[in-house]
């Protein structure tokens, strides 16, 4: 009878300790996880009433289209843009939405979803700047600010060949931005969407360069293995573009 106990007893705790892993793998399985760097309007930013807790902007709302299409609740994860590949190959994050370009060196790391924004680049400086009228100005010893991994760096960095002791690296283009309007830097090199609203918020000018800033394309990075959650995203993506959804957010929010 002791043995019988015992064995019942073993059993009794291996079933609870198997619920308890099951319960802890169902609790993850009911979120998808967003990484993104909500400093980036108006595709994500913080503010105290959110489409997602305290997170807004069309790529939240592009996640939680994508969540609520395989009845998960979105979770996101608010870290450095330059980290954001890294958290993907690492599984830390199942997806990224984050206003990221699609380039060569991205996709030997991750795989990306169809594309569902066309961005430039504008230089912002202060409106009553007249030495800044074109990319190739920011050459003629001027202090530049880039967001750390964005294609404004690169830009920055590669093809205009600013002296690196020119440039300034952040980590959030609302940060950078203010730089300018501080006086500490002559100018920025940034996402024109982004670009513009931080321009029109803080009293500065954007400038265009078509000849220098080519356009780019937005997508989601998954996971190189993921394919299910890619198919996935595109599928709702697909949706979200023959339904005017993504037209609308996009108006919506370039008009906050």
């Amino acid at each position: 009878m002791k043995q019988f106990f015992k064995r019942a007893a073993a059993i009794a705790a291996a079933a609870v300790m198997t619920m308890g892993v099951l319960s802890g793998c169902g609790s993850k399985d009911d979120k998808l996880t967003l990484g993104t760097n909500a400093a980036f309007p108006p595709f994500e930013f913080t503010t105290t009433n959110g489409v997602v807790g305290n997170y807004d902007g069309i790529d939240i709302c592009i996640g939680k289209e994508i969540a609520g299409s395989m009845n998960k609740e979105l979770q996101v994860e608010d870290m450095e843009f330059d980290g954001l590949i890294a958290a993907v190959k690492s599984g830390k994050v199942d997806m990224a939405v984050a206003g990221m370009t699609i380039t060569e060196e991205r996709q030997q790391s991750v795989d990306f979803s169809d594309t569902y924004y066309t961005a430039s680049q504008v230089i912002i400086t202060k409106a009553d700047n007249t030495d800044i009228n074109s990319a190739e100005d920011l050459k003629n010893n001027k202090t530049v600010g880039v967001v750390l991994g964005y294609t404004g760096d690169s830009i920055v960095t590669e093809d205009l060949a600013i002296d690196d002791s020119k440039i300034t690296r952040a980590n959030r283009g609302i940060d950078i931005v203010q730089d300018v309007k501080n006086g500490k830097l002559d100018a920025v090199v940034i996402d024109k969407a982004t670009g513009v609203a931080l321009a029109q918020k803080e009293g500065l000018k954007f400038v265009e360069d078509p000849e220098v800033f080519e356009t780019e394309e937005y997508a989601i990075a998954v996971r190189k293995d993921n394919k299910e959650l890619l198919d996935q995203i595109n599928k709702v993506l697909a949706e979200m573009k023959e339904s005017g959804k993504i037209d609308e957010l996009s108006k919506k929010y370039n008009q906050e």
